[in-house]
């Protein structure tokens, strides 16, 4: 679905924006621009919750093949995300040795936590890199999804049930990055699956109308504009944009290491006199880096792994 891959790459570099920018200053409303880039990480959990059931409901899914779709799920994630948190070590065991003259502490066991995405359960354990938390909250949409999706079909009545149930939990525990807290994005995205796949039916218009409502009355607006903006360009989006296209595949990879190629070219050149002078050209430049170590990525690890999560198949 070409128009979910450049959707992915929008939100993508919207991430990567935001988080470059954090490395110059420039005006008050500058600032509060690049800051919306933020939102990118809403329409991914917006693209999940539309692509896993499309997905799920076009390959036959049964609650049998649960753990078979959770293996699935896992292949195509797993690997480019060992591979980042490797490359995290690699890269403070160079800067140590060879720029900043220390040593470089590999806590093996926050490794571990981090690669069970289990960091927010430990005080003493943070994650080595903040977006992982991210991921966490995509894991936590997996193994719910394929629990709930076949009774999902069943009844007109049970997706306004769980959605409320997700959003009421979601509020109650809103302190909290979880999975119920962004619930309203996934919701959001099964409701766009179904009014694209059944056409609008008010079973699904129901909860998308709730997503919205408690997005609009315990959120921030920006929130509500993201959710808005995600719905719309899911359903609406055309598939000719070829570079966003192509991009939207390396989205992961992207999204994974422009902290440790572009992030890192802008902490080394942020102090420079081109740096100072020409940050939106930093930034540039900073994105194009973060998109060549993702093709890089994508294709010696990203796109075999792919190639090994379709080889597993759900018995008929």
């Amino acid at each position: 679905m070409n128009h979910i891959e450049s959707l992915r790459a929008l939100a993508a570099l919207s991430v990567s924006v935001y988080h470059f920018s954090a490395y110059y200053s420039w005006s008050d409303s500058t600032s509060t621009n690049f800051a919306y880039g933020a939102q990118g990480v809403e329409i991914f959990y917006i693209i999940s919750g539309f692509i896993i059931p499309y997905s799920l409901y076009h390959s036959g899914y049964k609650i049998k093949h649960y753990f078979t779709y959770l293996a699935k799920r896992f292949v195509r994630l797993l690997p480019p995300y060992f591979a980042t948190i490797v490359l995290i070590q690699l890269i403070g065991i160079a800067l140590c040795a060879f720029l900043w003259g220390c040593s470089h502490d590999i806590n093996v066991k926050q490794i571990i936590i981090n690669a069970l995405f289990l960091a927010d359960l430990f005080d003493h354990y943070d994650w080595i890199n903040p977006i992982f938390a991210t991921l966490e909250v995509e894991v936590h949409f997996y193994l719910f999804i394929g629990l709930i999706f076949p009774i999902l079909l069943k009844s007109k009545l049970l997706p306004s049930i769980i959605c409320i149930t997700l959003l009421t939990l979601g509020i109650l525990t809103k302190n909290h990055d979880t999975f119920l807290v962004n619930s309203p994005y996934f919701i959001c995205g099964m409701a766009a699956f179904f009014i694209l796949e059944n056409k609008p039916k008010l079973e699904w218009l129901l909860p998308l109308v709730f997503a919205f409502a408690s997005l609009i009355i315990w959120y921030m607006w920006q929130d509500v504009i993201a959710a808005m903006i995600g719905v719309a360009l899911i359903l609406f989006l055309p598939s000719t944009f070829k570079f966003l296209n192509f991009t939207g595949k390396l989205s992961y990879s992207y999204y994974l290491v422009h902290g440790l190629s572009g992030g890192w070219f802008l902490y080394f050149c942020n102090q420079a006199e081109i740096g100072t002078s020409y940050p939106l050209l930093m930034m540039i430049c900073a994105i194009l880096i973060s998109w060549i170590v993702a093709f890089l990525m994508y294709f010696s690890i990203e796109k075999i792994s792919i190639r090994f999560s379709k080889k597993l198949k759900y018995q008929k």
